[in-house]
């Protein structure tokens, strides 16, 4: 029987998070594909659950699951995330979106830092990603175990879902996307596994499970 691995409180909205039939049987979950980590990650991520920070755009929650190579839940993780804005900035830094200096100074939104419950799980409110000319729509995140950083990687939506965000407010002031999944410069330099990196949206939840070896 397919062994499934879920929120404990969650509602049927929230995507669930599946163990595939083989990995059940033997009990081994395939470690998360390590991605890089891009120029704009800033160390002093404030602890919060919401990062909206008034960014306009499609809410969203996304809800991220740390487990073991044995699908074991592991409390404690610290999972930080950080993405661009409707207008593909990211807040703090130079940005490479339309406008490369709109970051600069401009607070700590789209980024937040949280510690996994018994269940592994952490959850943020915030707004689906936009884009920048170089990159497909994506979100970032680093996680670490006892203090020490054991995964950097991102996670992507699909094409479809990416087109249907873009076009509507506030995301169609910039048209669509200019780069898609299958020319995105870092998935195909870095021979990710794409179908492995994308996350599970079902109306405005996401959801996605990190496999990490302490």
């Amino acid at each position: 029987m397919k062994k499934l691995i879920v929120l404990a409180t969650a509602m049927l909205a929230i995507p669930s998070f599946a163990i595939s039939p083989a990995e059940a049987a033997t009990k081994v979950c395939v470690p998360t594909q390590a991605i890089e980590e891009g120029p704009f990650y800033l160390a002093d991520t404030p602890t919060r659950s919401d990062v909206t920070d008034g960014q306009a755009g499609k809410a969203i929650t996304l809800t991220f699951k740390v487990v073991d190579s044995s699908c074991k839940a592991i409390k404690n993780a610290r999972v930080d995330i950080w993405y661009a804005n409707a207008d593909g900035i990211y807040s703090g830094v130079a940005s490479q979106g339309d406008d490369p200096g709109a970051g600069v100074n401009s607070g700590k939104f789209l980024r937040g830092t949280q510690y996994s419950n018994a269940q592994g799980i952490v959850t943020f409110k915030g707004i689906y990603p936009g884009w920048y000319p170089a990159r497909t729509i994506h979100i970032h995140q680093k996680i670490w175990v006892n203090k020490k950083q054991v995964l950097t990687t991102q996670t992507y939506f699909t094409d479809k879902q990416n087109a249907a965000v873009m076009k509507t407010s506030p995301n169609n002031k910039r048209g669509a996307q200019r780069v898609t999944n299958s020319a995105d410069m870092v998935l195909n330099r870095g021979g990710v596994n794409l179908n492995s990196a994308l996350m599970k949206l079902v109306g405005s939840n996401a959801g996605f499970t990190f496999v990490v070896s302490p």
